[in-house]
C-alpha cells in the first residue's frame, strides 16, 4: 500500500553535537570533566501534519531552566516560524551532562548555551526543509533496571535506599517513524529512571546518552530520542546489602544496552499510528507552597554554610567542589528569604509548565519538574494507559514536587526546593492542584 494513503505526515530526524567545550567555553557540571566518556547531544524530530509542524528537541543535560526554555523557544520559532506551544524540550536529567538550569550555584546562560542555541535553529531549520512522507507506529515492552528509591523507615520517615516494594513503572513506550521504502528513520522512547549512575568525572549521557547511540549504531540510518519519564522517586537498582552503591561506566554502558534492547523489541511489534493532526496544548499553573523554613532553622542552615568555609585546608582538601558549592548556595538561599520576608514579598505559590500532545491516538502528558511517578500513573489512569506518555523534565527543570504523603514522609526530595531557589516547602494541596491539572489535561478529548 503506497505511503501515502497510510499517513498524512511528514518527518524530519537530526542530532548536532554539544560535547563542550562551545565558543570555547564550558558550561557547569557537577564535577570538574575530566574527558569525555561519550558525547553529548540535541537531537531534533520535526513532524508535518495537515500542515502544521511540531518540534521536538531531546537533549544530553541535567535539564533547562525556564528562561533558558523562553530563550531556546524564541531561538527555534524564528529560525522556523514553529510557535512555542508546538515546540516541546525535554532534557534528559543526566548528572554528568551540562548543567543549563539555576541549581545551586549553577545557571544555563553563557556563552556555552549561546552556541547551543545557535546550532540547535541552524539544525531545525535544515530539518523542516527536508521533510520527507513518513508513518509512525506505536510500541511498548518493559526493562527492568530500575527501583523506588525511597524507602520508608518503621518510624514512617523516608530514607535513600532501594524500595522493592514502592511504586515503579517497568514500561518502555515507544514511537518509531518510518520514510517511504520502510527504513527506520526516527524514534522517540522513554524510560522511568533518574539517570544518577555517573556523577563524573567524565562528561556522559549517561544511560540515556548510551541508549541513544546503541540504537543509532543498530540502526544507523535513524536517529533516537529520548524523553525523560516521570522519575522524580525512581532510580538504577545499583545496589549491594540494601544500599545504594556508586555507579560505573560499566554500569552506564550494561543498563543504556538494556534499554536498547527493550526499544528494539517494541519496535518488532509496532501498529501504525493514523495522523491527521496534531493537538497540542500547554498550561502554565500555580502549586501552592507551604510556610518558609522557621527563623531557627534558617539560622542553623547559615551556620553550618559558614562553618563549612572555615574548616582547615586539609578539611577542604577531604571534600568535593560541590558540597562547598553547595554550602555556599545555601547561605545564599537563606539571604534570599531572609530579604523576602523583610520586603513582605514571600511567594504563596510557584508556576509550572503542564502539556498535551495527541498524535493520533497516542498521547504525552509532560511536566516541567522532578514529578513524583504516582503523578503519572494518575495521569494514564485518566487516558489510555497502553498509549500514554507521562513525562518529566519538559518545558523546564524545577524541582521534586512530591505526593502529599512523601511530604509527610520527609526525606531529600522533599527538601530539596533550596537547592533550586524555591522560598518554601510545598503544601499538602499540592498533590490536590496537580492532579487537578492533570484531569483538565484529560478532559480536552
Amino acid at each position: 500500500m503506497p505511503i501515502e494513503d497510510i499517513s498524512n505526515i511528514k518527518a524530519a530526524f537530526g542530532k548536532v553535537s554539544i560535547t563542550p567545550p562551545i565558543n570555547g567555553v564550558y558550561p557547569d557540571f557537577f564535577f570538574s570533566p575530566s574527558g569525555v566518556l561519550d558525547d553529548v547531544y540535541a537531537r531534533i524530530a520535526i513532524i508535518q501534519a495537515a500542515d502544521a509542524p511540531v518540534l521536538v528537541l531531546a537533549v544530553d543535560t541535567l535539564g533547562f531552566g525556564v528562561a533558558e526554555i523562553s530563550e531556546l523557544e524564541d531561538t527555534i520559532g524564528k529560525a522556523t516560524g514553529i510557535p512555542s506551544t508546538r515546540i516541546l524540550i525535554a532534557g534528559s536529567h543526566s548528572h554528568s551532562a551540562p548543567i543549563l538550569c539555576p541549581v545551586d550555584l549553577f545557571g544555563g546562560f553563557s556563552p556555552y548555551f549561546d552556541g547551543v542555541c545557535d546550532r540547535v535553529s541552524e539544525l531545525a531549520r535544515d530539518l523542516l526543509s527536508r521533510t520527507e512522507p513518513a508513518t509512525l507506529w506505536f510500541g511498548k515492552s518493559s526493562c527492568d533496571f530500575n527501583v523506588n528509591r525511597r524507602r520508608i523507615t518503621p518510624e514512617g520517615t523516608a530514607v535513600s535506599g532501594p524500595n522493592p516494594d514502592g511504586v515503579v513503572d517497568k514500561s518502555v513506550p515507544i514511537l518509531g517513524c518510518h520514510n517511504v521504502d520502510g527504513s527506520l528513520i526516527g524514534m522517540f522512547f522513554s524510560y522511568c529512571c533518574h539517570p544518577t549512575i555517573l556523577l563524573g568525572p567524565e562528561i556522559s549521557g549517561d544511560y540515556p546518552g548510551q541508549a541513544q547511540l546503541a540504537l543509532e549504531t543498530r540502526h544507523n540510518q535513524a536517529v533516537a530520542l529520548y524523553l525523560p519519564g516521570m522519575f522524580g522517586n525512581v532510580r538504577p537498582n545499583l545496589s549491594e546489602e540494601g544500599r545504594f552503591r556508586k555507579g560505573t561506566p560499566r554500569d552506564a554502558m550494561h543498563c543504556g544496552s538494556m534499554l536498547a534492547d527493550a526499544v528494539d523489541e517494541a519496535l518488532k511489534a509496532c501498529k501504525l499510528v493514523s495522523v491527521n493532526t496534531i493537538r497540542t496544548r500547554r498550561l502554565k499553573r500555580p502549586l501552592p507552597l507551604g510556610e518558609p523554613p522557621s527563623r531557627q532553622t534558617l539560622d542553623e542552615i547559615a551556620a553550618q554554610a559558614v562553618k563549612s568555609a572555615q574548616v582547615t585546608e586539609e578539611e577542604k582538601s577531604g571534600r568535593s567542589a560541590y558540597y562547598a558549592g553547595n554550602q555556599l548556595a545555601m547561605r545564599q538561599w537563606v539571604q534570599q528569604i531572609r530579604l523576602e520576608q523583610v520586603e513582605s514579598r514571600v511567594p504563596t505559590e510557584v508556576d509550572y509548565t503542564f502539556s498535551r500532545w495527541d498524535i493520533g491516538d497516542v498521547r504525552w502528558l509532560t511536566f516541567s519538574g522532578e514529578f513524583f511517578l504516582e503523578y503519572g500513573l494518575y495521569a494514564q489512569s485518566l487516558l489510555r494507559a497502553d498509549r500514554t506518555f507521562t513525562l518529566g523534565y519538559t518545558q523546564g527543570c524545577q524541582t521534586y514536587v512530591p505526593t502529599a504523603p512523601a511530604l509527610i514522609e520527609g526525606g531529600y526530595e522533599p527538601n530539596a526546593y533550596k537547592r533550586w531557589g524555591q522560598s518554601a516547602p510545598f503544601a499538602p494541596e499540592v498533590e490536590d492542584a496537580v492532579k487537578a491539572v492533570i484531569r483538565e489535561l484529560a478532559d480536552n478529548e
